[in-house]
């Protein structure tokens, strides 16, 4: 019997549920029919008050006036237009010409950057050969003076021989 209660409770809750939204969806639907009942009326009188016009005549729109620019205003406003639009012609034309110089700087550092770059390294190369070349020179030095010469020689070996007498 608990069983039954909470499945009859459960649908009750539903029921409820629907019934509340069925009659948020019926006072919609109200509000809508209302709506349309008074745009029918709204029709039905301008069709009355059309009908009610002579056919001659032209129908006049309301809404709208003839108190608009004159020639003249209209002629100075285009022609302010068309100095706007030249002046930004130019500016646009200007900046073209500054984007292209600075590209052209670019590139023209750039080439300077790889030739600086490449006599540094040629620099560098050459430091490299003047530093080995002097420590080959340095070195062939040392081995001079520990070798004598065969002119040198019998003149060392006189000063050694008196030197250990003495």
């Amino acid at each position: 019997m608990n069983i039954t209660t909470r499945s009859d409770s459960h649908e009750t809750a539903q029921l409820e549920k629907l019934r509340t939204q069925l009659s948020t969806d019926i006072e919609a639907l109200h509000l809508q029919e209302a709506s349309l009942k008074e745009y029918e009326q709204r029709l039905r009188l301008l069709i009355d008050q059309s009908a009610a016009l002579p056919a001659n005549v032209p129908p006049v729109n309301q809404y709208f006036t003839n108190a608009g620019p004159t020639q003249s205003e209209l002629d100075s406003a285009w022609e302010k237009y068309s100095r706007a639009h030249a002046l930004l012609e130019a500016a646009r034309r200007g900046l073209c010409d500054d984007r292209l110089a600075v590209k052209d700087r670019e590139e023209r550092v750039q080439l300077r950057e790889t030739e600086i770059s490449r006599r540094e390294a040629w620099v560098k190369a050459r430091e490299q050969e003047l530093t080995a070349r002097i420590e080959a020179m340095a070195q062939e030095k040392v081995v001079a003076k520990a070798k004598p010469s065969f002119t040198r020689a019998p003149f060392l070996a006189a000063r050694n021989m008196l030197r250990r007498n003495g």
